[in-house]
């Protein structure tokens, strides 16, 4: 991986800290606030604000001046957990989201306006993704290209006549990764926006708009919440956020309440040192399963063998702590192997404290048929692991008594 050591310096108009302390300080008063302040954001829960006079009212309705009208057009307490997400991603604006599907419904409807051209993606995007845009382009008629980026000729002609491209790297759940900088210079020459799902990596192990991307999107569901107790997303925009994009959020209707984001933004303050364990874990068991005789294949972007590892050596910073793998006796091996598992959980989604084993054919991409599933790689006996932030060794133990041969 790249040499940052996992704490990416700040750049621009970021603050001047480093990761951690900017997690650890997200939404927070400064140290040096009004004396007797709260040091934690209140919770505004409410749907509703007091317009005060007719001017005034006037003036927030017409944007000349900051207030609170409905919640679903703003909330304070929604406001500070976008500031903080900006600020993690070093991003100038940010829109949080109902969910991670909201975040890239808003995103490819705000980056495709005013462009023509398909929108460019990949077969092996994440399955929610994959069904999101199946509907947007049976229903909207929008103009779809998948292509598969490891033919670099094609996907980089695709790219080049794009209206946008949407790309998640590494991806969800074979860890495959698509070359930000190169996929951007020809997105350039078309004027086209990248949009990119940032939603494995984190903000600590990637830094798209470091890397030229137009867009993030995130389900904050995951690693950025990190506890499994909240469904949310978020849509941050390497430049500053326009009346028109915020008109896009609004109106689609996929806002957050103020008890949520208040969720979503204390478990923000503890990403860097959950991603420490993540990381840790997800690296220690994928060098394991690679050991292992059980196992044809890891899919880990932090192992050597891993057909990218230039790449990531490049564009990533830790490899995470997702990882798939397959073994060798086929599906009737995976069902005996999810059946014994004792300590990590058959259970969808990542980023909790918990390690979640689930089998993709079977959750996540079922929505794909199977012929699509076999073009993005998604065989049946695949097995999707996220490392939680238990002790490595307990894992390795539940996972070698769960996978050896009975």
């Amino acid at each position: 991986m790249s040499s940052h050591e996992g704490t990416p310096a700040p750049s621009g108009a970021e603050s001047p800290h480093r990761f951690a302390t900017r997690c650890a300080r997200a939404g927070t008063s400064g140290a040096r606030g009004e004396w007797n302040a709260p040091l934690q954001p209140p919770i505004f829960q409410s749907a509703i604000f007091d317009l005060g006079s007719a001017a005034d009212a006037e003036a927030i309705f017409s944007g000349k001046r900051k207030g609170y009208a409905y919640s679903r057009f703003g909330n304070p307490t929604v406001d500070v957990l976008a500031e903080s997400l900006a600020g993690l991603e070093g991003g100038a604006g940010a829109m949080v989201t109902s969910s991670g599907n909201a975040a890239v419904l808003c995103a490819v409807t705000s980056a495709l306006h005013g462009r023509k051209g398909p929108l460019v993606t990949h077969h092996d995007i994440y399955g929610g993704s994959f069904e999101l845009l199946q509907i947007l382009s049976e229903v909207y008629r929008l103009p779809l290209e998948w292509v598969d980026p490891a033919n670099t000729e094609q996907w980089l002609d695709a790219v080049g006549r794009a209206g946008a491209v949407l790309v998640e790297t590494p991806s969800n759940p074979l860890m495959r990764l698509v070359d930000l900088r190169q996929t951007v210079d020809r997105a350039r020459s078309c004027g086209a926006p990248v949009i990119v799902d940032n939603t494995v990596a984190t903000p600590l192990n990637q830094r798209p708009f470091e890397l030229g991307a137009d867009w993030v999107v995130h389900s904050t569901t995951k690693y950025l919440n990190g506890h499994g107790d909240l469904i949310g997303g978020c849509v941050i925009r390497r430049e500053p956020l326009t009346k028109l994009h915020r008109a896009i959020h609004k109106n689609l209707g996929g806002t957050v309440n103020a008890s949520e984001a208040a969720m979503a933004l204390r478990g923000l303050r503890t990403l860097a040192l959950r991603m420490e364990a993540h990381n840790r874990n997800g690296e220690a068991i994928a060098r394991w399963l690679e050991g292992r005789r059980e196992v044809t294949r890891v899919y880990h972007p932090g192992l050597p063998s891993h057909p990218q590892a230039e790449l990531a050596r490049r564009q990533m910073i830790h490899g995470g702590g997702l990882l798939s793998f397959e073994l060798a006796g086929g599906e009737a091996a995976v069902t005996r192997f999810i059946d014994r598992l004792k300590l990590s959980v058959h259970a969808v989604s990542l980023g909790g404290p918990e390690t979640l084993v689930t089998r993709p054919a079977r959750t996540s991409h079922r929505g794909m048929s199977p012929e699509v599933r076999r073009q993005a790689g998604v065989s049946d006996s695949l097995i999707r692991l996220a490392a939680g932030i238990e002790d490595a060794d307990d894992l390795i133990a539940d996972l070698a008594q769960a996978i050896a041969a009975e």
